[in-house]
């Protein structure tokens, strides 16, 4: 059986829904058809977690925590299908360890996968820092990069200020601006840039895939089609021009092509590449480079008397709101390399900051994904085994970041040595580079600086797995940027 599309967008995730809205305000007469795998995780498609009632946002919050702690079961394993019982099937839906598709991430152990519709854009905390100085791609026009950058914090809804009223904001903005200074006023520490509504009486709105393309998940306009439980095994192609996308049925077993003027992926940094390397699309670059930000996490006790506060100053937050405040750290560039997410929260009775730390990561083609011929994964894909290591330099960052962090820890609390974690590879969820965007067809690249497949006309990628540059700061508004500009590009082809 065929379908005939103008545009097929293959996942619904942030930017899946971004590519969605963005050509069908170019071009409202196309016919657009977003696939997922997933299927419906709360009552409303494409909502994040925190609308469904008052305990959804703890709960997952905790999940994803308990999910934390099993990366340690994982780590220095080949492959895990389950941990305790724990384990993924088709019709399972959240956010799950790599390993439990049966691939080898021994070295990337916290890597995780969203199975459902929206993807990771109903579980993210939705911070949307911007990146700074060497993490904005060079070779894009500026005042390009500038206007997009303000169209996709737009599509977040993102927005700087606090989640609740809250005494002990201002003492903490002074005694980590102390600690942790800045040259530039504008990269001084304060609110960490949120993608949501604030409400005084319920949790913070943060933005789900639905609040971005609303269109596309409530079926109210008939150009914009959205099909779940339906898995892309394979682009069919003829070496220039995508001609096929073919689909599974996860219940039926069903194999469906869908025929496409355009052909747009926009799965994750892992199995983008993965669908590529299975229908034969096979670039060097592809899964080359694979980039994340080493993550340091850790916990401070907030000294109230310190702060020239009590414990009873302390504010309550909106049933199902895990956190009382959220900020940020910006990075100044080379001279300190590394963004702090910090959130304030009630935790075991403690009134504590949680002081999270990314740093930057030397691009370097030895961190990989490989792809078997032979191996397949518990959906028949090509099995992947990460390669991923920190360089010499890498762990000086490191230990200079973990410095930065117990300045500021040591400002608000005390926080030994110890207490500083570096987190196991993966952890962060903010991997990028592994179908990478360039200016030039030389062999470091996946896609043009429009988002286009070197060697095709109508194949598109987009997502984290774009991104060029080594981040410090979360991921989620540079692959939303990028989307804008990719979008611009498909509409344009169309």
């Amino acid at each position: 059986m065929t379908d005939n599309y103008d545009l097929v967008i293959v996942g619904s995730g942030p930017n899946g829904a971004i590519i969605a809205r963005e050509v069908h305000e170019r071009r409202p007469e196309a016919r657009i058809l977003v696939l997922e795998a997933g299927s419906r995780i709360t009552g409303v498609d494409g909502e994040h977690l925190v609308e469904v009632d008052e305990n959804a946002m703890n709960a997952s919050y905790e999940d994803l925590m308990r999910r934390a702690r099993q990366i340690e079961y994982v780590k220095g394993a080949a492959s895990m299908n389950s941990i305790e019982g724990d384990s993924w099937d088709p019709s399972s839906t959240g956010v799950f360890p790599a390993a439990f598709f049966g691939h080898n991430f021994a070295q990337f152990p916290g890597a995780s996968l969203a199975w459902n519709i929206g993807g990771m854009g109903v579980h993210w905390t939705a911070a949307t820092p911007w990146p700074y100085a060497e993490e904005i791609p060079d070779f894009l026009p500026r005042a390009e990069w500038d206007a997009d950058l303000e169209t996709a914090r737009s599509l977040l809804r993102t927005y700087v200020g606090p989640l609740v009223e809250n005494p002990f904001t201002e003492p903490i903005f002074e005694a980590i601006r102390a600690a942790v200074p800045s040259p530039d006023p504008e990269r001084e520490f304060g609110y960490m840039p949120m993608a949501g509504i604030p409400h005084v009486d319920r949790p913070f709105a943060r933005t789900g895939p639905r609040d971005i393309t609303p269109s596309l998940f409530d079926a109210s306009e008939p150009a914009l089609q959205l099909r779940t439980g339906v898995f892309v095994t394979r682009l069919e192609h003829d070496g220039s021009r995508v001609t096929g996308v073919v689909g599974r049925d996860l219940v039926s077993g069903e194999e469906t092509v869908f025929s496409a003027r355009e052909v747009l992926v926009a799965g994750d940094a892992l199995r983008t590449p993965q669908l590529l390397w299975a229908s034969g699309i096979r670039p060097e670059a592809l899964g080359v480079r694979l980039n994340e930000h080493a993550s340091i996490d850790g916990d401070v006790v907030i000294d109230a008397a310190r702060l020239g506060l009590s414990d009873a100053d302390i504010p309550k937050p909106p049933a199902g709101e895990p956190f009382i405040g959220s900020y940020w750290s910006p990075s100044i560039g080379a001279e300190r390399p590394a963004h702090g997410q910090l959130m304030e929260r009630e935790f075991d009775g403690q009134h504590v900051l949680g002081v999270g730390w990314y740093c930057a990561t030397e691009i370097r083609p030895e961190n990989r994904i490989e792809f078997s011929d032979e191996l397949t994964d518990t959906l028949g894909m090509p099995h992947m085994t990460v390669h991923f290591s920190y360089s010499e330099k890498d762990m000086e960052v490191i230990r200079k970041t973990m410095q930065v962090q117990r300045a500021a820890a040591n400002a608000i609390g005390s926080f030994p040595d110890g207490d500083s974690e570096i987190l196991p590879p993966g952890a962060s969820l903010h991997y990028t580079g592994s179908v990478r965007m360039g200016a030039e067809d030389d062999g470091t690249s996946v896609v043009d600086t429009d988002g286009r497949v070197w060697g095709f006309d109508n194949l598109f990628l987009a997502g984290n797995g774009v991104i060029p540059t080594a981040l410090t700061c979360n991921s989620t508004l540079t692959g939303a940027t990028l989307s804008v500009r990719i979008a611009r590009a498909v509409a344009a082809s169309l």
